[in-house]
């Protein structure tokens, strides 16, 4: 079977907060506790053989293969389910987020999906990511001093990362830049900005923050060599 050129990645977290990246290059694409699978999560609440993630006529989805403490998307527990970009899935204390890049380019072709796109749960899903992300809700950041890709960032992505890597959404091109310094959460209430596995320190208004800190309109962020100012579009709207 022929795999798209730019494979959805799995964004895993650890219980402990680090954070790695999974490429979904082959199918099926195994995960476990045990090293034989194709992602490994070292959980006595994961089985051994937990999951898996298959590709069917290029849509993806995840199977539960009869685990003890079950598979989760978006907090619901599933036996299949097609995956689209942004889903939270949750095995045993881990969770991993499913990014497809490619899933705009085929969202023509959505009239020849297979029926299981017809289930209430999959209406349900698509309604909830509609009213999560209303455009007068979307993030912005403005880079105010540091090395970046770009000078400005709209965070309409679940989770948006900070870093050099390939896949980061805010890039650094510093020479000494991190592979990951931050990672930007958003949820039904709001964004909120977190440590990655490189335990950058990160510094809010001037104070170092601790965990998962909330982002609020107008607060200044610093970290890994940049600082950016975190906005809200309805508040710049009507200020512009």
């Amino acid at each position: 079977m022929s795999q798209p050129d730019s494979p959805p990645t799995l964004l895993v977290r650890s219980p402990q907060g680090g954070t790695r990246v999974c490429a979904l290059s082959r199918t099926p694409f195994t995960i476990g506790r045990t090293p034989e699978n194709d992602l490994c999560l070292e959980d006595r609440a994961v089985s051994a053989r937990h999951a898996r993630i298959v590709n069917v006529q290029n849509l993806w989805f995840i199977e539960d293969l009869g685990s003890r403490s079950g598979t989760f998307v978006n907090e619901q527990t599933i036996d299949r389910r097609r995956l689209c970009d942004a889903d939270s899935i949750r095995l045993g204390t881990y969770r991993l987020m499913f990014q497809d890049q490619q899933e705009g380019v085929a969202g023509s072709s959505h009239a020849q999906e297979p029926r299981l796109e017809d289930t209430p749960a999959v209406v349900s899903h698509r309604r909830e990511a509609k009213t999560l992300s209303p455009d007068r809700h979307i993030g912005i950041v403005e880079i105010l001093s540091g090395q970046t890709g770009q000078a400005q960032y709209r965070l309409t992505r679940q989770i948006s990362l900070v870093g050099a890597q390939d896949d980061a959404f805010i890039t650094l091109t510093g020479w000494f830049a991190p592979k990951t310094a931050a990672m930007i959460s958003r949820h039904s209430e709001g964004y909120v900005v977190s440590q990655t596995e490189s335990r950058k320190p990160i510094l809010i208004n001037g104070r170092l923050a601790q965990g998962e800190q909330p982002l609020r309109h107008g607060d200044v962020v610093e970290v890994a060599g940049i600082t950016m100012r975190f906005l809200l579009r309805d508040h710049t709207s009507s200020a512009a």
